[in-house]
């Protein structure tokens, strides 16, 4: 499904809503043993990452092929001008190993490892081995994803598409209208169309619109069954790439649209800061 298709459905309706709440209209959020937040704008300013201190990697490591970019230590719950930094490097690092080509293979995997570093899914079993296996043919699988990702379609067509919690990090430093959806976000955009839907309009969740019925990531450890909603309207989505790729650029266009309908009157500058308000608010959901 393309854009313009997407959001001429019931999706229309949730970004206008979404957009006043840009511009200041309450969301009135609580959840059990969660902070509650009456703005969007007051879980931005709540933002911390990470939970505790994580020093950088070190620019080169032993057994490993590739070099991680020279990054500054993050305190523990980091506001989100001290995470925007690092951000702004990582970025950078990305963007200039993967425009170099295949020539700077070995600074585009230190990129890509530190940006699941920063994210906390820098795995040994899992992100990390992935990387280790594949660090020689990175550039052509990110090549490919940007590729397919500039058709606009939802659906991806990438064979064997990595897409996990740590790789929509990178695709979102990658690309400038793509956000990073995570269990965290996800709940919080859930947990927004629930509310629209139920509490604003008064309206039951059997008629809740398959468009809006955003895919829920489970959680690491204790929080895994904090991170929906409602389980009997979102799906959660476990080892699922090309649905979770479906909903990330499903919410890409959501908040974009949102966003910019908001216009000067948003509180937001930039999708950045509404991604970091949902991160802070989908830590807990029900």
């Amino acid at each position: 499904m393309n854009k313009s298709t997407y959001v001429t459905r019931s999706v229309k309706d949730f970004v206008d809503w979404l957009a006043q709440r840009l511009c200041g209209a309450p969301i009135h959020f609580a959840a059990p043993k969660a902070k509650p937040y009456q703005y969007l704008h007051d879980a931005l300013a709540a933002y911390q990452w990470p939970p505790r201190f994580k020093a950088p990697l070190p620019v080169s490591v032993s057994g490993r092929p590739y070099i991680h970019p020279s990054l500054p230590s993050l305190p523990g719950g980091s506001n989100f001008a001290v995470n925007t930094a690092s951000l702004s490097s990582l970025e950078n690092a990305l963007s200039t190993s993967y425009t170099a080509g295949s020539s700077r293979s070995n600074q585009l995997a230190g990129a890509v490892a530190a940006t699941f570093h920063w994210g906390g899914v820098y795995t040994k079993r899992g992100n990390g081995a992935w990387l280790l296996n594949n660090h020689h043919q990175l550039h052509g699988i990110l090549n490919g994803f940007v590729r397919d990702h500039a058709r606009g379609d939802d659906i991806s067509t990438v064979p064997n598409l990595r897409f996990n919690s740590g790789m929509t990090k990178v695709y979102a430093l990658l690309l400038s209208d793509f956000i990073i959806y995570d269990s965290r976000v996800a709940a919080a955009l859930a947990w927004l169309a629930h509310s629209w839907w139920t509490t604003w309009l008064k309206r039951s969740t059997l008629s809740f619109p398959a468009e809006l019925m955003f895919g829920c990531l489970a959680a690491n450890g204790s929080m895994a069954p904090f991170r929906n909603p409602d389980p009997t309207v979102f799906p959660t989505l476990r080892n699922c790439p090309y649905k979770h790729y479906t909903w990330n650029v499903r919410a890409n266009w959501i908040l974009g649209d949102a966003h910019k309908l908001a216009g000067g009157s948003s509180g937001f500058a930039n999708l950045r800061e509404v991604e970091a308000a949902l991160f802070q608010m989908g830590d807990r959901v029900c």
